[in-house]
């Protein structure tokens, strides 16, 4: 890849810099509401449970009482780790490439994500890397449940350019997800699209 022109870096997280398997949650769940899967799935689909959580607009709490009122018996834990078990691990070399890239260029994360998932992974940084969280890793991170905008939304892209006066020929956004690509290319971002098999130590290898 040329990286020729560019002084700002965006990463992307789930599949970028955690490595995730969405199927484990939903295999969680279903051992979790066995007969009550699909209808938590319905209902999760009906409300824009999951839209609305990474958008901020449903509390953990809220999340939990949404799900009690189809089925009363799992705890907060429970729903939690469940919730939770798509989030695999975070590469150590991966940490090591972005502070290493930090040296050279701005680096920003943008993750469409809630506050579950994010504070776990503030734990997993803080336990396997000591750091605080993982916001420390950047100049600043962007989460979608905070700023209550998500990818593709070109106004979370806005956000970003206007917040850290950042140039868009200049900026490299990295992403697993082509939607996501699409609206940053839509405002002249530089963007790679991360594929399945290719990881963000390989594409910066040679760099």
């Amino acid at each position: 890849m040329d990286f020729k022109g560019i002084k700002n870096i965006i990463f992307d997280l789930g599949g970028v810099i955690i490595n995730l398997d969405e199927k484990a949650t939903y295999k969680a769940f279903e051992d979790l509401f066995r007969e009550k899967y699909h209808t938590v799935l319905d209902r999760f689909a009906e409300n824009n449970v999951l839209h609305d959580f990474e958008m901020g607009k449903l509390s953990a709490e809220q999340l939990f009482r949404f799900i009690r009122t189809i089925d009363a018996s799992p705890s907060d834990e429970q729903i939690t780790k469940a919730w939770n078990r798509m989030l695999l691990d975070i590469p150590a070399e991966r940490i090591f490439l972005i502070r290493n890239l930090a040296r050279k260029y701005r680096i920003f994360l943008l993750s469409n994500t809630n506050a579950i998932h994010l504070n776990t992974i503030d734990n997993m940084v803080q336990h396997d890397f000591g750091f605080e969280r993982l916001s420390v890793l950047f100049e600043k991170a962007y989460y979608s449940h905070e700023l209550e905008l998500r990818k593709p939304n070109p106004e979370i892209f806005l956000h970003i350019l206007h917040d850290k006066q950042l140039a868009p020929e200049q900026t490299l956004f990295i992403d697993d997800t082509e939607e996501h690509i699409l609206a940053a290319k839509g405002l002249n971002l530089k963007t790679h699209h991360l594929q399945k098999g290719e990881n963000i130590v390989t594409l910066f290898h040679e760099h």
